[in-house]
């Protein structure tokens, strides 16, 4: 490989770390903010329910801005904008100062997340596009690593504002990396349209296409629940742990820059929908070992978690790319939407669990949730064999 796509793939895995990092900021110290601000679990919850809420409404209207400006100019202003909400989050006193700064950055997100993907296959020669798609892969796995472990890290040694604070730093070095060393792309297609609303309906009225959609929904649910009540759990006896220890076990995601590609290229084998079943199936059994009272029962269920999750989601795109093979750009903006519906959810509706079931109920809903996902794509798959 050329010493340019070299330094392109170093700099791309470098600034999709760190924008999807901003996403997982708060999540292994939600328990400290809890304590800092005397508020209740569904609202501190907010800071990454709202959020995720926010970026899955604003995605669409990013659509037509993507079809009329070049992509990188986008990802420039966006990603200085995304600095400056999380330098308001670094400097917040107040909890609902955190919670508007959270806001902001669900705004401007989609403008690189709905983005890069799409940029990466534009600046990759052919040859190199797979490397490309990879490399993103990787920088997704990595900075919801790095998002949870340095900021509890940071928390623990200084202080939460201090940890908001280095990734606002990290983010303008983003911004300067993005300006200078990302070319620009000449596809601007003013005619490609958004999703209209009687599309939308057409999708999610046909049963096998909205079964499908409900896999990254209930996966990412799933997902996200888990990691984010699990820090609430460790914080309590038996474990005790403080924002460092909480930290350190979210070092386990790294195991989704190596599941993301392997199980792209295995569904390719043995078929999407089989890939699908293992995720969910490893998902489950992840859940079971982290409600043992050992640490390291804990950490082998949120690998498996982790594990599951990759999997499922690395081969969900393409299984439901198969049932709309002529319209993978739009299905994959509601792909992208369900998605984030479902990491909204798994934030918001188990902390009304916990308040009556605690880490128990938790999760018992995501394991009901995810057999019942396994029953829906098994009734759909013995009626298309019965057609």
């Amino acid at each position: 490989m050329q010493s340019s796509s070299l330094k392109i793939s170093f700099t791309v895995f470098f600034v999709v770390s760190i924008i999807f990092s901003t996403i997982y900021t708060p999540q292994a110290i939600l328990p400290v903010i809890k304590q800092e601000f005397n508020i209740s679990i569904l609202q501190t919850n907010l800071l990454l329910s709202g959020m995720l809420f926010v970026l899955m409404i604003a995605t669409p209207f990013y659509i037509p801005i993507i079809n009329r400006f070049e992509k990188k100019n986008i990802m420039v202003v966006c990603t200085f904008f995304l600095f400056i909400s999380v330098l308001i989050s670094a400097l917040a006193t107040n909890f609902y100062a955190l919670l508007f700064s959270r806001f902001l950055q669900g705004v401007f997100l989609p403008g690189i997340t709905a983005i890069i993907l799409s940029y990466i296959q534009e600046i990759y020669s052919e040859k190199h596009r797979s490397m490309g798609i990879g490399i993103y892969m990787a920088g997704t796995s990595f900075g919801a690593v790095i998002g949870r472990l340095l900021v509890g890290w940071l928390t623990f040694l200084y202080s939460w504002q201090k940890a908001f604070l280095v990734f606002a730093i990290l983010l303008a070095i983003a911004f300067i990396v993005i300006i200078f060393t990302f070319p620009k792309t000449q596809k601007i297609h003013h005619e490609k349209k958004g999703i209209t609303t009687k599309e939308l309906l057409k999708y999610i009225s046909n049963i096998k296409i909205l079964t499908a959609l409900l896999v990254p929904t209930v996966v990412f649910f799933s997902f996200m629940a888990i990691s984010t009540f699990v820090t609430y759990h460790l914080a309590q006896e038996p474990f005790n742990l403080n924002s460092h220890q909480v930290g350190n076990i979210f070092l386990v995601l790294i195991l989704g820059i190596f599941v993301s590609p392997l199980a792209g290229r295995i569904s390719g084998i043995f078929g999407h929908l089989k890939i699908i079943y293992v995720g969910i199936f490893l998902l489950i059994l992840g859940i079971l070992f982290t409600l043992t009272n050992s640490v390291t029962s804990v950490i082998i269920g949120i690998a498996f978690v982790t594990m599951g999750m990759f999997s499922a989601q690395s081969a969900s795109p393409s299984y439901i790319f198969e049932l709309i093979p002529n319209e993978k750009e739009k299905i994959a903006i509601v792909h992208q939407t369900f998605f984030y519906l479902g990491g909204c959810l798994g934030t918001f509706l188990p902390s009304i669990l916990w308040e009556y079931y605690k880490y128990d109920g938790v999760t018992y809903f995501c394991i009901f949730l995810l057999l019942l996902l396994i029953t829906l794509l098994s009734f759909q798959r013995l009626h298309n064999k019965a057609k």
